[in-house]
């Protein structure tokens, strides 16, 4: 995993890559990351929300990857480089199936995977028992991005919410994904495109040993608190569990 990451930071010959990856990689030695899943049932109606410009989603194809994660643009932040390496990692597995949304001109703006339960062995290799077991009418969206020059124009909502209606032709019922709970225009992104919380979720690293645990939702009582518009009126009644 992490040489991949590598690989990519010297290919953008940008130090600040290589110290994120370094980061990345240290992090697995004590820390702990709060975040809280979201559910959409696509069974229940949604006006999906609109860009402000228009676009399409549909699978990425090859001439995409370099228009969307290339790194050697000296115009780009680190951030921004960080970002792009870690999703062309994710490419690189090849697994699930990654779908970009596109312009009127076919210039992707946005990326995202969705999952189903065909990746669960993968899902849980590569991210650590990061995410739960899916059920075969589930569906996981991870991996969003949008570049930095289309940032602002509400294109994540849009394309989230289309994206996760590609789950229904592959049996999925609901689609899930996880934000932290420090992202606010994440989260209220997700709640535009039919996303509501039923589960909190902490991961736990300790000497490169990732330990999991999902428990019922509830409001943060630290940090930025979630958005009134995410509070769902029944959560779900869902056990603490552990992986």
């Amino acid at each position: 995993m992490f040489a991949s990451w590598i690989r990519f930071g010297l290919t953008a010959l940008n130090p600040e890559v290589l110290r994120r990856s370094w980061t990345a990689l240290l992090n697995r030695l004590n820390s702990s990351w709060d975040a809280v899943g979201l559910r959409r049932d696509l069974a229940a109606p949604l006006d999906v929300p609109a860009a402000a410009i228009a676009i399409k989603v549909r699978p990425i194809e090859a001439r995409d990857v370099a228009a969307i994660l290339d790194v050697t643009d000296p115009k780009l932040s680190n951030e921004e480089k960080w970002q792009r390496v870690v999703r062309r990692h994710l490419l690189d597995a090849s697994f699930g199936t990654c779908f970009v949304a596109v312009t009127e001109n076919d210039k992707p703006c946005y990326m995202q995977w969705l999952f189903t339960s065909r990746d669960n062995d993968k899902i849980r290799n590569y991210f650590s028992g990061l995410f739960p077991e899916l059920a075969g009418d589930e569906a996981l969206l991870e991996g969003a991005f949008t570049p930095e020059a289309f940032r602002g124009k509400r294109i994540m909502q849009a394309a989230m919410a289309q994206i996760a209606e590609k789950g229904a032709s592959l049996g999925a019922r609901s689609v899930i994904t996880f934000v932290g709970f420090d992202n606010i225009a994440s989260l209220k992104g997700c709640a535009r495109a039919g996303f509501f919380p039923y589960v909190r979720r902490s991961q736990i690293w300790r000497l490169f040993r990732c330990r999991t645990v999902f428990s019922s939702y509830e409001e943060p009582t630290s940090g930025a608190p979630v958005p009134a518009a995410l509070d769902p009126s029944t959560p779900a009644n869902i056990k603490a569990t552990a992986s």
